[in-house]
């Protein structure tokens, strides 16, 4: 939203800077892709794949967190199954968009939670949320984590059932720059964040933000009022070294990253600092 409304209102022209919007259902993963290829120039990504991306080689940087509140993952399976609690999911197949994608991450973190082994066999690759409902939909229970009010209208319509959510202890999406972009339009990009923060703060004061939300994004009054209270955008508070440890530990026991030196600065190797501009 905070997007969409400075495009609307023409904030982002005023402010110098060139932005088009491009939505990729496919989620995090397919965006680590289309930065890599050049294809975009920045992408809000779900933080960790942000993270894992670039510690492993991707040439992006950190440039600011984009929403500081966690997401709740639902988990999903379909109506159809006598599955009701999370006792049941154990074993199952586990749908992702794609490799690296919030979905994948989100759901190693959750099965190392729950203390379950999960294999590279144990993962369906469905590219994203209508191909996860297709597939929970078709013979063969499966397992699906995803944003529970994205995937909220499917469970009132019946072909959903979430069975338990998951909640990780770091702010949700980032916003993630190639360095080539960084290095020729550094202050571009400071323009561009301060519009983008500035929508943010005023669609965080807007009594009728709720509203708004409910009717864009096809969610009834009730369920938009219990999303917009737990969002906060981010206005301007920094990452921290400890955030981003909470975030590569967990990546790490999930089996997702392999050891990063604890005595190693992660604020230097992943995030775009006065320094950098």
């Amino acid at each position: 939203m905070p997007w969409l409304l400075g495009l609307e209102r023409r904030a982002f022209a005023r402010a110098g800077v060139e932005v088009k919007w491009r939505t990729v259902p496919q989620g995090t993963g397919a965006m680590c892709e289309m930065l890599h290829r050049g294809e975009i120039d920045l992408a809000v990504m779900v933080t960790e794949g942000a993270v894992g991306d670039i510690l492993k080689g991707g040439a992006n940087r950190i440039v600011a967190p984009f929403v500081d509140s966690p997401i709740t993952w639902g988990v999903h399976v379909g109506a159809w199954t006598g599955i009701h609690d999370p006792a049941g999911l154990e074993g199952l197949p586990i749908l992702i968009s794609r490799p690296n994608s919030g979905s994948h991450l989100a759901a190693l973190c959750y099965a190392h939670w729950q203390g379950w082994s999960v294999g590279a066999n144990d993962l369906e690759v469905v590219q994203d949320l209508g191909g996860a409902l297709d597939r929970l939909n078709r013979p063969g229970p499966a397992v699906f984590l995803w944003e529970r009010f994205t995937t909220r209208p499917y469970v009132l319509d019946g072909r959903l059932r979430q069975v338990d959510a998951y909640k990780a202890e770091w702010p949700s999406f980032l916003l993630v720059a190639t360095e080539a972009v960084l290095a020729d339009h550094p202050a571009g990009i400071i323009r561009l964040l301060k519009v983008l923060r500035d929508q943010a703060s005023g669609l965080m004061a807007k009594r009728t933000a709720p509203e708004l939300i409910a009717k864009r994004y096809d969610l009834s009054l009730g369920d938009a009022q219990a999303w917009f209270t737990d969002v906060r955008w981010n206005t301007g508070t920094p990452l921290t070294e400890a955030t981003l440890r909470r975030v590569v530990d967990a990546l790490v026991a999930s089996g997702t990253l392999g050891p990063v030196p604890t005595g190693s600065s992660l604020l230097d190797r992943l995030v775009w600092t006065p320094a950098d501009r």
